[in-house]
């Protein structure tokens, strides 16, 4: 599977299949919390980083050899919106397999009227907004240069009027960066203005790309859940169902898995079914070999592919 990676057990979606049409690092943002790593190539240039054809024959080949999943989900390690093929790839989905549609995006184009369109026949659009102040804005998520806080604020707001499914907004805390009493009213604003289906809030619960970035405390985004509670909020929380369908050879599938997101070996082996101990065997040949490393954060240790 080139392009197909999962299911994986997403903290929103459930069992996404997730579909990954950017290539390593390729964003407009450079967050600092994220956990794929830096942006190794800043652009907000819309291209066709593939040819579509293979995108659908990869889907076609493998959607029904995965196991189950809840949604198919445009992610991955970049930013989604920046394949210009995007639409197309959304209908062609849907109209092949009838699943439900995601799309996990920084919402950072959505200023752009044909960004938006090509999102209508999704069922839910993720984007995020981890800052309504431009200095925190620049802080956290680092964009381009071409990037406007208000012109995204704005296309957040038309999208979320046009849609006709639903918006989830994602907001990502971290300690000292955009948590600070003017932040939250700033966001509270947005929210107001920009009117999504629900907010979902986290913080950093994977390695993030930058040294020194901490999680928030539970007290601390509970405190900033109470300041919330009148939008629909909702807290992001670890996902610990079982893909048992699951079929495709272990390693590959183990090595897919952590060149996406870290995971510790428990998480490994809940989403493979597989033992610990067969896991481990895996993850550690992948060390040796120099394919993957380990990494720990707030006391719990992740794999991570070496790209």
């Amino acid at each position: 599977m080139e392009f197909l990676f999962g299911p994986v057990p997403s903290r929103r979606l459930g069992l996404s299949l997730g579909i990954n049409i950017i290539p390593h690092k390729t964003c407009n943002y450079n967050c600092v919390y994220c956990e794929v790593g830096k942006t190794t190539n800043l652009t907000n240039k819309r291209q066709s980083f593939y040819n579509i054809e293979d995108i659908k024959k990869d889907f076609v080949e493998h959607v029904d050899k995965v196991g189950k999943f809840d949604f198919i989900t445009f992610s991955g390690s970049g930013e989604p919106t920046l394949n210009k093929d995007l639409g197309e790839l959304i209908k062609f989905v849907k109209s092949f397999n009838k699943a439900k549609i995601a799309v996990l995006t920084n919402g950072s184009l959505l200023y752009d009227q044909e960004v938006r369109r090509e999102l209508y026949e999704a069922d839910v659009v993720i984007p995020s907004l981890d800052a309504a102040i431009e200095s925190t804005f620049k802080r956290i998520n680092q964009p381009h240069k071409e990037l406007n806080l208000k012109n995204i604020i704005e296309g957040l707001k038309l999208f979320t009027q046009e849609f006709s499914g639903e918006v989830w907004l994602e907001i990502v805390f971290a300690k000292g960066i955009n948590d600070k009493k003017q932040d939250i009213e700033a966001l509270i604003k947005a929210i107001e203005y920009i009117k999504p289906k629900k907010v979902q809030i986290g913080t950093i619960e994977r390695p993030p790309a930058f040294n020194g970035i901490q999680k928030l405390s539970n007290d601390e985004l509970m405190s900033i859940y109470m300041a919330l509670k009148d939008y629909n909020v909702e807290l992001i929380k670890p996902f610990a169902d079982k893909n048992v369908n699951f079929d495709e050879f272990l390693e590959k599938s183990i090595i897919k898995m952590i060149s996406i997101r870290p995971c510790s070996i428990e998480e490994l082996s809940d989403v493979f079914d597989a033992k610990n101990e067969d896991v481990d065997n895996i993850v550690t040949r992948l060390i040796n070999e120099k394919k993957a490393f380990k990494k720990t954060f707030g006391n719990k240790e992740f794999i991570s592919a070496r790209n």
